[in-house]
């Protein structure tokens, strides 16, 4: 089992990674000293696979475990839903002394994360990822939230967990679509990282979808480090993290477009090709890389819905995401691999083209 140390200020904490080390959790929760009085959040598919393997740590455990069944999908981050949680929480006597675990992808992990932040103002919080997506991204860092009026993440804090455990065997009965969820962000950290990981991402990336221990082990361990740099420098994103937006001001506009019809990761990786033809409309990635770079994302087989896109609506959506300024759109675009640039600006036109040229390539069914 790997163990990364996720260093901040304040609450620093591990993150573990390996096969069957869900089975550890119990001893961990000891080690870290964490309060006994549990309730465990798990996604409803999860719970579907792995309800067993999920309930034996605790099986004798002899304090008090409750269980609340979360319906998946990204309408479940919600006001609605986290209302739920709260009332679950007091209905069955849960106070100061409560630590909530989340078992289950980003939507889990989130709403999640933030009922831990708000209920009495502030428990104890341990993520499980169960998702690819979850694993190399969103269970580490500590954002939380929900969504609001169709807008992705609105609502939302900063708020750390005390660990994260990654047991990849849980990503055994993933289906094929959120195996290339979880690759939208892979490809992220590609672009973030070196030429040495982009090439290892490029060349094996197939061996994702065929369970292929290795490679999702030293994948996860790779995303987890650079995003665990990030975060230790950034906690809250007034800098550097910024890099980690990278495709995502397009990609939440695509999904709120498509009214949530894609996978996060799916619209993360449509994201990062706009990013890169917008990259090279404003002259800052020359076209002979971008065509190489562009090689890693078109080998994903995304949906065809994406040539549904509205771009002059997706416009409209990028101007209330939360990186916009004084009007502007702010981009998180490249010039090469691991030189990444943060609030730049573009022309409505170009925005527009690069979207247009997006969605050129399912009409064309190039991808």
């Amino acid at each position: 089992m790997k163990k990364i140390k996720l260093k901040l200020s304040k609450n620093s904490y591990n993150i573990f990674i390996g096969k069957y080390n869900y089975t550890q959790i119990i001893e961990e929760i000891k080690k870290t000293n964490l309060n006994k009085n549990i309730l465990i959040v798990i996604d409803e598919n999860v719970g579907r696979y792995w309800d067993k393997y999920i309930k034996q740590p605790f099986a004798g455990y002899g304090n008090k475990i409750e269980y609340y069944t979360l319906k998946p999908g990204e309408k479940s981050k919600s006001y609605k839903e986290l209302n739920k949680i709260y009332s679950f929480l007091l209905d069955n006597n849960f106070g100061r002394d409560t630590l909530i675990i989340a078992i289950g992808g980003g939507v889990t992990g989130d709403l999640t994360g933030y009922a831990a932040s708000t209920f009495m103002r502030g428990v104890q919080l341990i993520h499980v990822p169960t998702t690819l997506l979850a694993a190399v991204d969103s269970a580490i860092g500590g954002k939380t939230g929900i969504n609001f009026n169709s807008n992705k993440n609105m609502i939302g804090t900063f708020y750390q967990p005390n660990f994260v455990l990654v047991d990849i065997n849980f990503l055994s009965s993933l289906p094929k679509k959120e195996i290339t969820s979880g690759i939208g962000e892979i490809i992220k950290y590609a672009f973030l990282s070196t030429s040495d990981f982009f090439d290892y991402a490029r060349n094996n990336i197939e061996k994702v979808y065929h369970n292929n221990d290795e490679v999702i082990n030293k994948i996860i361990i790779k995303s987890a480090l650079i995003k665990s740099a990030v975060v230790s420098q950034d906690e809250r994103e007034s800098g550097l993290r910024k890099i980690l937006n990278l495709g995502h001001t397009f990609a939440h506009a695509i999904e709120s477009d498509l009214n949530f019809k894609i996978k996060h990761g799916e619209a993360v990786t449509a994201g990062i090709i706009s990013a890169l033809y917008l990259s090279n409309k404003i002259g800052i990635l020359k076209k002979n890389k971008m065509r190489d770079y562009l090689s890693l994302p078109l080998k994903i087989n995304l949906p065809q819905i994406l040539a549904n896109l509205n771009e002059k609506n997706m416009v409209n959506i990028m101007h209330l995401d939360k990186k916009s300024r004084g009007g502007m759109i702010n981009f998180v675009l490249l010039s090469e691999i691991g030189n990444i640039l943060v609030d730049v600006k573009a022309s409505k036109n170009d925005i527009l083209n690069s979207i247009l040229t997006l969605k050129e390539l399912f009409n064309k069914d190039l991808v």
